[in-house]
């Protein structure tokens, strides 16, 4: 009896386990948490995207050259400035 509760306890933990990674694969794959404070050469970046409009912090995502993904805030001057230069080349 002891060996089937326990199967069961097994079991429905690895099942809450992999419902929480597919949450989080798609929960907060798109959310910053905190913004990049260093100003990034408008010539580095090649990708440009929002944020979810459920995020706590609305921002903007840019991938560099480089392959990196940098959260930054939309208020700030140079991020307006590459969003302007992304808008201008699309």
């Amino acid at each position: 009896m002891f060996c089937r509760s326990l199967l069961l306890v097994i079991l429905g933990l690895s099942c809450l386990q992999s419902f929480t990674m597919a949450e989080n694969a798609n929960g907060a794959g798109l959310c910053c948490f905190e913004f990049h404070k260093i100003p990034v050469p408008p010539t580095n970046v090649i990708n440009v995207e929002q944020t979810r409009f459920d995020c706590t912090l609305p921002g903007v995502i840019l991938e560099t050259k480089k392959e990196h993904r940098i959260c930054a805030d939309p208020e700030k001057d140079w991020v307006k400035e590459i969003l302007k230069k992304t808008k201008q080349s699309a």
